[in-house]
């Protein structure tokens, strides 16, 4: 019997798949499977920070007292108590949510897809910070946005140039993480945020305001969101997503997004398409946590938590880094430090990095344009205080050995 010949044809993927780089941060997981191997690298919430009893007791409840709607179908839109009890909550940071302004998503990594998959057909123009969350690139890359950098500084995006960027480009909208940005930890100045509300409604941008990290602030909270800031009209033109992903939970995959009716309509239909609806037993533990009044005591405990973390690798970079040319900002909440090396490029850094048994992120992944190959995250969040401080000597040691002359750096733009 002769054997089959390979078929000549080749698996057909879709013009969205092939546009989707992979995740840099996923390559790395490859890199790291040496148990000796300290990661420096992902902005995995640590189970230290997580209130795991109360998550317990909560879980507890959700079966004993709501069995049935925890483990059958729910609404595409979320649970609505628990939709009530977050608006609730931010209705207390200055905004006039209700229950219906809400969806419960699976995450805010699904929120994100659900707007670039409701607004963005292929060749848009979207607008983003230089840089920002590699997640979101991937996200408007997939539906074949056209991204534009908006430089950044330490007050977050600089809005006179955006405005520039949008008299040219003319984006659809606008994607940024004002509070604690992944991956600079920079927060938009209060100075900044009315002007950016203004050039939406005045150019017809849509805003979408990620504030994944706003509740994790170390001692002084940031200032008030886009969303609570805009008048009625503004309003119109500000998504606000959020997510529980990093002060309650990361395993219960929720997360939420503000959006006005017209909007609205349409995300509810991308979400029926996507998943039908968000874990409706992630939900009910989420809802039982909530009213039981836990998550104040969560966050209070998961801000010293990362307060002290990242204390302790700010000291680190002082001691082990302090004759290495570089920048840093001083962090005062989320789960990130952001360096600039001058002379150095991280991507080639990074093998001779894990070799001396040490790993970060790069920071080209975080530029649309393909820039800032001089720069570098570190992750404080999961890392022990052993572990931060033996990393930054190892990431120091291979510095100071790396061998710039095969570094090939491209022009930093910021």
């Amino acid at each position: 019997m002769a054997k089959a010949r390979p078929s000549p044809n080749r698996l057909r993927l879709s013009a969205a798949t092939s546009r989707v780089q992979s995740s840099a941060i996923r390559d790395l997981f490859g890199l790291l499977s040496r148990p000796e191997v300290i990661s420096l690298a992902g902005g995995f919430p640590c189970v230290d920070a997580i209130d795991v009893d109360g998550l317990r007791d909560a879980a507890a409840r959700a079966m004993r007292k709501s069995a049935a709607q925890a483990l059958l179908y729910g609404s595409v839109q979320g649970h609505q108590p628990l939709r009530e009890l977050i608006a609730e909550r931010c209705r207390g940071y200055g905004t006039q949510l209700q229950a219906p302004d809400l969806l419960i998503t699976s995450g805010s990594q699904q929120g994100i897809d659900l707007v670039a998959r409701t607004m963005i057909d292929p060749g848009d123009t979207v607008a983003v910070e230089a840089p920002t969350y590699l997640g979101a690139l991937q996200a408007f890359q997939a539906q074949g946005a056209k991204l534009v950098s908006v430089p950044t500084d330490a007050d977050g995006l600089d809005v006179v140039a955006l405005e520039r960027i949008i008299e040219q480009h003319r984006p659809k909208l606008l994607y940024l993480i004002p509070n604690f940005a992944n991956p600079t930890g920079a927060v938009l100045a209060l100075r900044r945020r009315k002007p950016l509300l203004d050039l939406a409604q005045r150019y017809g941008v849509l805003l979408v305001e990620d504030d994944a990290y706003g509740e994790l602030y170390f001692r002084d909270p940031p200032p008030p969101s886009l969303l609570s800031l805009a008048t009625d009209d503004e309003r119109e033109w500000v998504v606000h997503l959020s997510s529980f992903s990093k002060i309650l939970a990361p395993g219960l995959r929720l997360a939420w997004i503000a959006a006005p009716a017209a909007l609205m309509r349409h995300l509810l239909l991308a979400k029926q398409i996507s998943d039908t609806h968000a874990s409706a037993t992630a939900q009910l533990v989420a809802f039982h946590f909530l009213n039981a009044g836990s998550l104040e005591p969560a966050l209070s405990r998961a801000r010293g938590y990362y307060a002290k973390q990242a204390t302790v690798m700010q000291r680190s970079i002082g001691a082990e880094l302090g004759d290495i040319p570089l920048r840093a900002a001083l962090i005062r909440g989320g789960m990130f430090h952001w360096l600039e090396l001058p002379e150095v490029d991280t991507n080639a850094l990074l093998q001779q990095a894990v070799q001396a048994g040490v790993a970060f992120v790069p920071g080209a992944p975080f530029f649309a344009d393909g820039a800032g190959s001089n720069y570098l995250r570190l992750s404080f969040a999961s890392a022990t205080a052993d572990q931060i401080g033996e990393g930054m000597r190892r990431l120091a040691q291979a510095i100071r050995t790396h061998d710039r002359r095969a570094s090939v750096l491209q022009p930093t733009r910021r």
